[in-house]
């Protein structure tokens, strides 16, 4: 079972990378976006290392019970 495949040509736009920034409320000025998308797209290779491990017969680590917030 596959939680997500990376493609090593998949590039995150500036823009993209403003709307992660966003999302994580980290500030990050406007002339920094083009580096940042830069380095992140950089990070999806190494995920294909992990892809190489079957892990088909392995149950998660961690089981969500969706009544632990009660």
């Amino acid at each position: 079972m596959s939680y997500g495949r990376s493609k090593s040509d998949l590039n995150i736009t500036a823009e993209q990378a403003a709307t992660l920034a966003a999302l994580f409320a980290v500030d990050v000025a406007g002339e920094d976006l083009e580096a940042l998308a830069a380095a992140l797209s950089n990070q999806l290779p190494s995920i294909a290392v992990l892809e190489a491990f079957d892990l088909d017969d392995f149950p998660p680590i961690l089981r969500m019970d969706a009544g632990w917030h009660d």
